[in-house]
């Protein structure tokens, strides 16, 4: 199986973000290879129907401005599925790729499955004596140019030089070998039957994978369970965890919803209440650390960090940070604290007495010693931590937020304030209406990054009601 023989689309995406679940492509680039030659370069802006962060328009070069008058996914999906259908999907660490190009795909109704190579495990395979296989390792190692790095069709042709050198250097056996073991066909489990497979729906939801003894092994969400069901099944388990899942999986249980944003939230509440073995453990973290702003001897403004397992809505003035780690957290202080010349000392980071490590490297001004007076120092402390803490919540109430399905008769509605999941309430093509969830005012940072995303970033129009307090009183006693 040399490369040559095989139908290939070469696909880079830059996105929003990391997590494929909530994030979205901001760009695409898929180059069409067949029988060894380049025959098709395509890439597109993808409006992702979201602000995105400086950071990535840092990192990307690409503006807010530009990704509003793109076309969105749905847009260009066919030309997209074009290009992919029928050929192996290429990709430097192709599951991140993969993902986020399935999900998007998932979010305009179209199903797509695809063999995927990964260029990384394939550099691992080939050259085991390295330690980084980066692209911007394997660029320094074959000499590769790139003149728009972090940008799709740039990266997506450094992967293209980098194929070339393989089919140049490994003409033999070997060059087969690792083809063929990345690329073997899929199978289901041992323990699932392909007609429970065939009876999954292709709806959204959230799907979970049980063990012999009906023990939770992992949660996830879809917009078509069917097919993100499937899709688990498609790599060759080329990690121990998913051997390890592969393996024990004896019975998948399903749970449907009306759209997107019900999914997303009843994945997070899953993942808490039932803690399953093979999720990742950032994602089903039942606590976490709040930094919160506090006085030192009532002069110099400092931070306090406190490990909470819950939050009430009324803690969220005070937060100016919310991590998943304590490391996490002091990382972040370090950060701002040589941004922004404040004192390690003062913020808790350093303890002993003398002039703080910044001192050191004329970093701090000497506020850990008095030698700045606290007015000065707090003026730039407030400046590192303004907009960091929890988004103010942008409506004079409560809102009932209605998601429907495609017949539009049947959906879900939710009632949030404060970024609180209150009420959650299924109605029917009847009229019939039934309560899934009752909460109350604690606060859920995974499902307030959802309601963020959802309410404030996303450029879609949400339909939602803000709710006076008697309506809500007669919701909270009608159901």
């Amino acid at each position: 199986m040399p490369l040559r023989d095989l139908d290939l689309a070469i696909v880079d995406v830059e996105t929003t973000g990391a997590a494929s679940h909530y994030h979205r492509i901001i760009e695409i680039a898929v180059l069409k290879v067949k029988k060894g030659r380049l025959v098709e370069t395509f890439s597109t802006l993808v409006d992702p129907e979201r602000t995105i962060s400086p950071f990535v328009e840092g990192l990307t070069g690409i503006t807010n401005k530009e990704l509003e008058n793109a076309p969105t996914f749905s847009q260009v999906k066919d030309r997209i599925y074009e290009l992919l259908d029928g050929s192996v999907f290429v990709a430097h660490n192709a599951r991140f790729d993969y993902n986020f190009v399935r999900e998007e795909f998932e979010r305009a109704k179209t199903n797509y499955t695809a063999k995927h190579l990964c260029t990384v495990r394939l550099s691992r395979a080939l050259f085991p004596e390295y330690r980084r296989h980066s692209l911007d390792s394997l660029m320094e190692r074959f000499d590769i140019r790139c003149a728009n790095r972090h940008r799709a069709t740039g990266d997506a042709l450094v992967l293209w030089k980098f194929l070339q050198i393989l089919q140049d250097r490994f003409s033999g056996p070997d060059l087969k070998k690792a083809l063929a073991g990345m690329l073997k066909a899929p199978a289901l489990p041992p323990h699932i039957d392909e007609a429970l497979v065939k009876s999954l729906p292709s709806s959204p939801g959230v799907y979970i994978f049980l063990d012999r003894d009906g023990d939770p092994l992992y949660v996830g969400k879809s917009i078509n369970l069917r097919t993100r069901v499937l899709s688990h099944f498609s790599s060759d388990h080329d990690s121990v965890k998913e051997q390890s899942l592969y393996r024990q999986v004896a019975d998948i249980r399903t749970i449907k919803t009306s759209g997107e944003l019900g999914a997303l939230l009843l994945e997070s509440h899953l993942l808490k209440q039932l803690s399953p073995l093979h999720n990742r453990r950032t994602r089903v973290s039942k606590r976490f650390v709040v930094m919160k702003r506090d006085k030192r001897g009532n002069e110099y403004e400092t931070i306090r960090l406190e490990r909470l397992g819950t939050l009430t809505a009324s803690d969220l003035p005070d937060i100016v940070g919310i991590f998943k780690s304590m490391k996490q957290a002091k990382d972040f202080l370090w950060r701002v604290a040589g941004e922004h010349a404040l004192c390690p000392r003062i913020l808790g980071l350093e303890k002993g007495k003398g002039t703080c490590t910044y001192t050191q490297v004329q970093r701090c001004n000497g506020a850990c010693k008095g030698m700045k007076p606290p007015p000065d120092y707090n003026s730039r402390f407030l400046t590192a931590f303004a907009g960091r803490g929890v988004t103010p919540w942008p409506f004079p109430g409560p809102v009932l937020i209605e998601e429907q399905e495609d017949t539009g008769r049947a959906g879900e509605r939710f009632v949030v304030d404060k970024w609180c999941l209150i009420s959650w309430f299924r109605f029917d093509e009847t009229g019939t209406t039934r309560r899934m969830f009752q909460g109350d005012y604690t606060f859920d940072y995974d499902g307030y990054k959802i309601l963020v995303d959802y309410l404030i970033k996303s450029r879609k129009k949400a339909h939602l009601h803000v709710l006076t307090q008697e309506e809500l009183a007669c919701l909270q006693e009608n159901f």
